[in-house]
């Protein structure tokens, strides 16, 4: 029993020892619920994917309601204020050595209070090193675009020229999987290829029938309906027409002209 006894008052002063320091430690935990956040900007140069800036950048404080007034610092030495939301403050890194700096504020609220903001590290670059940066990112993209442009031309140049398909008029067709247009030139409605390309006011596409290269848009199901029966009425209008002769036809025609001429 006194063993029993001994523990339980050893637990009652433990308790009562922790209670007493979670008071007494509540109210620096209360002044660190209100820091001030710090951000920085980008207004006008460059900004890298590694810390490295170049230009115009402000730097933006968020803190409590009753914040009135931030103190801004690049390597600890002040380099202006802001007294009123947003408490914002623009600079340039052509101001600055080259190299890497330490950006912070300090905000100070109405009653008195002192508040500190965490502290970013950039390195500031040269004009030219943003420039070249930028140029590894951009010309590879152009590169992209000008090789699918150039793709787009060169894939039905190599598939065959001129009319590349041969359909009668009217007759069903798919326009999956991109959908279908008509074509601006010849009147009829053609699938839409996946080596077109995508332009901000159409997509440049070659018509299969007549062999073109337009500025087309996606038509309807209605409208690719009518261009079907416009093509019944067009072959109706020009009358009964001779299907061309395939290639095949064409080299056996000129075989059998041949072997006459050589008798």
């Amino acid at each position: 029993m006194e063993l029993g006894a001994m523990l339980k008052q050893k637990f009652l002063i433990i308790l009562i020892t922790l209670v007493g320091l979670a008071m007494v430690t509540r109210p620096a935990w209360a002044q660190t619920e209100t820091p001030l956040s710090l951000s920085l900007s980008k207004d006008f140069g460059y900004s890298g994917f590694a810390g490295d800036i170049q230009g115009a950048f402000s730097m933006r404080v968020k803190g409590p309601e009753d914040l009135a007034r931030v103190v801004f610092f690049i390597d600890g030495q002040p380099i202006g204020e802001a007294s009123s939301p947003p408490f914002r403050l623009q600079f340039d890194t052509g101001s600055y050595a080259l190299g890497k700096h330490t950006l912070n504020a300090t905000g100070y609220t109405s009653d008195g209070q002192e508040l500190q903001s965490e502290v970013l590290t950039r390195e500031f670059v040269a004009a030219s090193t943003g420039a070249a940066t930028v140029g590894k990112i951009i010309f590879p993209i152009l590169g992209v675009v000008a090789g699918a442009a150039l793709l787009a031309y060169l894939i039905p140049a190599l598939m065959g020229r001129g009319k590349t398909k041969t359909l009668a008029p009217g007759a069903t067709r798919s326009y999956a999987p991109l959908g279908g247009a008509v074509c601006p030139s010849c009147g009829r409605p053609f699938a839409i290829h996946i080596y077109g390309l995508n332009l901000l006011v159409g997509k440049l596409d070659r018509c299969p029938y007549c062999g073109k290269w337009s500025l087309v848009h996606r038509a309807g199901p209605a409208e690719l309906r009518a261009a079907e029966q416009a093509e019944i009425e067009l072959s109706e209008e020009a009358g009964p027409t001779v299907p061309e002769a395939s290639a095949e036809e064409k080299l056996r025609r000129d075989l059998e002209n041949s072997k006459y001429h050589a008798e």
